[in-house]
């Protein structure tokens, strides 16, 4: 179900069905098509994100890296520079999940919750979100 508009008019809830018979341009429909598939590709990635980290895991790892990068690279412990390299590889894979958000939404063809068509969550990211 989507809602569509075309020349001033508004229609809620409908099917492309209905779209066509109400006259609404092939054009115009597949946009609003184009919108839930996005819609639905960027709350999987959401979904996916928060499934890794919570936000208040987020919280934690951003108050550690603000604390840890405060510190002279040469102060701070292995374990420290461990927990700063995770969060790179963390960074660099919610980067890479939102960069799937416009290719899942683009292609019907790809299952958007198909583990499959997103990346995984890197080992050094996973080591950082078990110490939060």
């Amino acid at each position: 179900m989507f809602d569509i508009s075309h020349n001033g008019r508004t229609t809620f809830s409908t099917d492309r069905e209905t779209a066509v018979a109400l006259g609404y341009p092939e054009d115009v429909i597949a946009a609003a098509e184009a919108g839930v598939r996005t819609h639905a590709a960027k709350a999987e990635c959401r979904r996916r994100i928060y499934a890794a980290a919570s936000s208040e895991t987020q919280m934690n790892m951003a108050t550690a890296a603000a604390v840890i990068s405060a510190k002279e690279a040469s102060a701070r412990t292995e374990d420290e520079a461990a927990i700063l390299s995770g969060l790179d590889d963390a960074i660099g894979w919610v980067a890479s999940m939102r960069g799937r958000v416009s290719e899942l939404a683009e292609d019907a063809a790809l299952d958007i919750g198909d583990d499959a068509n997103w990346p995984p969550l890197p080992d050094g990211a996973r080591d950082v979100v078990d110490k939060f």
